[in-house]
């Protein structure tokens, strides 16, 4: 299940008749992935350089954007540090896909969205004057925030 908000286009402007099918289930056959966190599954769009990406994810790694942003469309990964690939989640032990930080300062925990959401650990988008800002943080500052 998807918000048509969330997803973007067709769903954006009106429901469609009959059957739908989202990009991903259009292209079960090559069996998309998320380049971003180690999760098979959910609502993926196609990024601009071929792969696939959760909506959710490319919502929250910060460096992501959609060059369509109305229509979620456009996915574009090019601005994601090569770090954020290369350092492991804490939450799920692996190094598959694009971690983010705690916005703890001094906080060196590392993580997926995807396990940060599953975990319900708190990861917000706000907007700010200029620009959205996307805050994440780890078990325990999570448990600190709740306590807020």
């Amino acid at each position: 299940m998807v918000h048509a908000s969330c997803y973007g286009d067709p769903l954006q402007s009106s429901i469609p008749e009959g059957d739908w099918f989202c990009c991903r289930c259009e292209k079960i056959a090559e069996n998309p992935t998320c380049c971003l966190c180690p999760v098979k599954e959910g609502a993926m769009k196609p990024t601009i350089d071929g792969k696939w990406a959760h909506i959710l994810c490319a919502l929250f790694v910060p460096e992501v954007f959609f060059r369509e942003p109305e229509e979620r469309e456009g996915i574009d990964c090019s601005k994601v540090p090569l770090r954020r690939f290369e350092e492991g989640c804490y939450l799920c032990g692996t190094k598959n896909g694009s971690v983010i930080d705690c916005s703890e300062p001094k906080c060196g925990a590392k993580f997926h969205v995807s396990c940060a959401l599953e975990k319900d650990l708190c990861v917000e988008y706000r907007e700010e004057k200029r620009r959205g800002i996307v805050v994440g943080f780890c078990e325990v500052h999570t448990q600190l925030w709740k306590k807020v």
